[in-house]
This record gives structure tokens, sequence and C-alpha cells, in this order.
């Protein structure tokens, strides 16, 4: 017994530089854990923002078309380079669908864009009222 008070007697400051320590380590793992929760559920976002940001292109592309007077087709008429991105590693293909309905100058055109993540299906859907310029002889 009078061994463990020695010992003891020369371990003062032990305890607290455990505790120290052991704070230091805890709080620098929940930060590590905390950002790394944050990029898995800004991914999704990620992937919704570049989905926005296709449906406008192809918008903006039949808009441009219209103001043309040409045919308005439904395939993508952006660049094919953007239908593909990687999530965390992982390669992410984009599928964008154009439905246009309408008779006359105006038209309503439908965007759908879909991707698939980990088996799961995501969509996104615009749509907007397109004017077609009539062309004069």
């Amino acid at each position: 017994m009078n061994d463990l008070r020695r010992i003891l007697r020369g371990q003062g400051g032990f305890m607290l530089l455990n505790v120290v320590l052991l704070t230091l380590i805890t709080s620098f793992a929940a930060m590590i854990l905390l950002n790394a929760a944050t990029r898995v559920r800004n991914r999704q976002s990620t992937l919704e923002l570049t989905a926005l940001y296709l449906a406008n292109e192809q918008l903006a592309q039949l808009e441009s078309a219209a103001a043309a007077g040409g045919p308005l087709s439904g395939g993508y008429l952006g660049d094919p380079d953007d239908l593909t991105t990687k999530n965390a590693g992982v390669p992410i293909t984009f599928n964008v669908a154009t439905d246009i309905n309408g008779n006359g100058s105006l038209r309503r055109a439908t965007v759908t864009v879909t991707w698939k993540v980990d088996g799961e299906d995501f969509e996104f859907v615009a749509e907007r009222t397109i004017l077609i310029a009539q062309q004069t002889p």
C-alpha cells in the first residue's frame, strides 16, 4: 500500500494531462465526423444543382431555337460532356428528356432530368412556355 501511495504522489499532474489530451483528441474526432456528415448531405444538393443547370441550359437552347424560327427537338441541345459528373469519385450520368406540347406560336416545354445514385432514382422537372418566332417572308 505504501508503494502505491509513493507512486501516486509522483504523478501529480498526470491526470490533468490525460484529461486535456483526451478532450483534444475527442474534439478533433468530432470535427472530422461532423465535416464528413455535412459533405455526405451536400453531395446530393450538388447533384440537384447540376440537374437545375442542365434543365435551364436545355430550356435556353429551346428558346434560342424558337427565336430563330427553327424546329424544337427533344434531344439534349447543350454540351454532351455536361451530362456526366463525379459524385465522391463515382461517375454519375444525367439523362435529359424534353416534352414539347402545344400548337401555334406558344409551346409548353417540360424538361425532365434524371440520375441514379446508389440504386436510387432522382428527378428534377422544369417547365417553361416558349414563344415560336414567326418567320417573315
